[in-house]
């Protein structure tokens, strides 16, 4: 990372400290947690609280951090702050999906502004799914982000400058559009896999590398041994 992607980052935590410990934030915290629960026996104050506990070194399981990733997605259309709020846990996770894009490398811009267009990107996606019920939220939001900021780069790599009305009046036909990941939900691929791929080594791939789960923590939750799962 350069140093001005690394004061937006900074800038983005130094407004959250500033936000999450608000009197607004403890509103939504106490609304989060009429929601979810789950949340009512942790003594969370605030969204500043919530954050903290979806941090990799909190308390939460793997588990138990997807489900609250879930819940804020859910509840995001109900207050602004909340939305800000998952974006702010999923900072980490952008950067990761930058690095993966190699921060735009053969686009047209430069990497901080490459950060902030994803980050930008990210933020859109959650309003847009904001509400849903979706048990993979935050791989699925980031998985998203990725698909199409990687689209965005190929084609402006590719050159794609004439307008869709431009290209249909000179050759008559309105072009569809292709998208190699239609679901953009890793949760949704699997199941639709499910007729052509091992249940049980889909579900062993995706908590390995999407949840961050050892073979043992899914052999406890499957009851699958963690032999047959590493096998599958």
């Amino acid at each position: 990372m350069t140093n001005t992607t690394h004061h937006q980052l900074d800038h983005l935590r130094l407004e959250w400290r500033s936000l999450s410990h608000s009197k607004a934030s403890r509103r939504a915290a106490e609304a989060l947690s009429e929601s979810y629960p789950p949340l009512q026996a942790l003594e969370v104050r605030d969204l500043g609280d919530v954050v903290d506990l979806l941090e990799p070194c909190g308390p939460l399981s793997q588990v138990e951090r997807a489900h609250l990733a879930a819940a804020l997605l859910h509840q995001a259309p109900s207050d602004p702050l909340i939305t800000r709020a998952l974006l702010q846990t999923l900072l980490p996770g952008i950067v990761a999906v930058a690095r993966r894009l190699n921060w735009g490398l053969g686009g047209d811009c430069e990497p901080a502004t490459f950060l902030a267009d994803l980050i930008t990107m990210a933020y859109e996606v959650i309003v847009e799914w904001g509400g849903q019920n979706r048990p993979y939220a935050a791989p699925d939001l980031l998985n998203a982000a990725r698909c199409r900021m990687r689209r965005r780069l190929r084609t402006t790599q590719l050159g794609r400058t004439v307008s869709l009305d431009a290209l249909s009046e000179e050759t008559g036909i309105v072009p569809g559009c292709t998208d190699e990941d239609p679901t953009e939900s890793i949760h949704a691929r699997l199941l639709a896999a499910k007729g052509t791929v091992d249940p049980v080594g889909a579900a062993a791939l995706y908590g390995r590398e999407v949840l961050g789960l050892t073979y043992r923590e899914l052999a406890s939750m499957t009851g699958v041994s963690s032999r047959r799962l590493a096998a599958a």
